[in-house]
């Protein structure tokens, strides 16, 4: 058994100073305990002092597409002459044209360990580059899905691959070209997957990537699996003004109104970005129990818009924060945006808050960590008993932090500091990066 003593330790009890932390051979927290009632049972030889370090609940970032990475800052030159998010696809679909196993690999590893260093202890890979580039399948069909897998155990960091079916570009439409990798020929070929993975014991979701790229039956059948395997279902949905107006021409209803009459809202649902969702669809969110992945920094990137911040947090919904097309990789920063975007939204300070005397730390901490974990459904995003050890080691004498306090701790942290405070990340009890 491991016993950490950093100066203080973030728990559900808030910032507390002189704490022992004890580590089961499981990777879980057995206990925490105040430092001199620990003493009395162990020798100091058996405990690990941390000082001028912090341990926060390790982020998790619940929505990534890794191959993206390839991607950061070769984008901003012209496209065409009036540049979207569509045109950005195009050479998105062109850098997943030129992906391999090998290739998948060197890029997952590599972002990966980009992340543990920036304090993400858990992933969510919304992964769909499944075949060939002709659309054939490799002879082991998930190929693919292995390099991301093996990738995420090389480095330590926990990968729940959210295996995402693809079936049509458009409403009736067969896929294009460049989208033929990403589609299995039958939902069965495409469940036959995802099971032989989870018979693997591999930590796995399903995501039927968007109602535009997935029928209604492949729906149905998506998320009867989830219902009945107890697996998270993330799914793209209301990301563009254009996606609504295209759902709402061919089938007279807007898309997360869809996903519920196709019975894809459920507590194990995850709806990525909700940027454009209205009254009535943040409605049957909170009535269905679902959580919202907003990923302010991609979404600022690709022009998306922001998200409705005040009314999700008015219903009560969930909000988890996902890197997606890592374009930045940086916790800190994405919750930050979070709150200054919705502040830009609405021209005011202070929007999310979990009451009108919070600030808002306390919040982004849960929507970075807990809010995270439950959307990939893993027991992390706290240090409590019972939870898996991921931490983050947070360097109290970092520059960033200067003049911080108990009270305003947080709020120091997130609107003050990057990732660059960050001095080590565990990962269920092992130490996985080291600044």
């Amino acid at each position: 058994m491991q016993h950490l003593s950093p100066d203080y330790v973030y728990t559900p009890q808030g910032l507390q100073a002189h704490m022992v932390i004890s580590i089961a051979e499981d990777g879980r927290i057995a206990s925490i305990s105040q430092q001199n009632l620990k003493a009395q049972y162990l020798s100091p030889s058996e405990i690990l002092p941390m000082p001028g370090i912090t341990l926060l609940p390790g982020f998790v970032n619940a929505h990534s597409h890794v191959y993206q990475r390839a991607l950061r800052g070769h984008t901003h030159r012209p496209l065409s002459r009036h540049d979207t998010f569509w045109t950005w696809r195009n050479a998105m679909y062109a850098e997943a044209g030129k992906l391999n196993p090998e290739l998948l690999y060197t890029s997952a590893l590599v972002t990966f360990r980009e992340m543990l260093a920036a304090g993400y202890t858990s992933v969510g890979e919304f992964h769909y580059v499944h075949h060939q580039s002709d659309g054939q399948p490799y002879a082991h069909p998930n190929e693919m899905a292995e390099a991301i897998i093996q990738a995420g155990r090389g480095v330590g960091i926990r990968v729940v691959l959210l295996m995402t079916a693809y079936a049509q570009s458009g409403f009736n439409q067969p896929p294009e070209e460049m989208q033929q990798r990403f589609c299995d020929a039958s939902i069965d070929a495409y469940l036959d997957r995802v099971e032989t993975l989870r018979l693997n014991g591999e930590l796995i979701g399903v995501a039927p990537h968007s109602v535009r790229a997935v029928p209604e039956e492949w729906f149905r059948a998506i998320a009867g699996y989830s219902l009945t395997h107890k697996l998270p279902l993330h799914v793209h949905a209301d990301e563009q003004q254009a996606e609504v107006e295209q759902c709402l021409t061919m089938c007279g209803f807007r898309p997360i109104e869809l996903l519920d009459r196709f019975g894809a809202l459920s507590i194990l649902t995850t709806i990525v970005h909700a940027t454009h969702a209205n009254e009535a669809e943040i409605g049957l969110l909170a009535q269905r129990g679902c959580t919202v992945c907003v990923c302010p920094t991609t979404e600022g990137d690709l022009g998306d818009g922001i998200a409705p911040y005040a009314e999700l947090l008015a219903a009560q919904i969930p909000l988890a924060i996902g890197s997606d097309s890592n374009t930045r990789l940086d916790p800190i920063e994405e919750l930050r945006w979070a709150e200054y975007s919705a502040r830009m939204r609405y021209q005011r300070r202070r929007i999310l808050i979990g009451d009108e005397l919070a600030s808002p730390g306390p919040l982004l901490l849960e929507y970075g960590t807990r809010r995270g974990a439950n959307s990939l459904g893993i027991d992390a995003g706290a240090i409590a008993p019972g939870m898996l050890a991921d931490f983050i080691a947070v360097d109290m004498h970092h520059p960033s932090l200067a003049g911080w306090n108990s009270g305003d701790f947080l709020d120091t942290l997130f609107f003050g500091a990057s990732a660059d405070i960050i001095a080590g990340t565990w990962v269920q009890g092992r130490q996985v990066y080291s600044r």
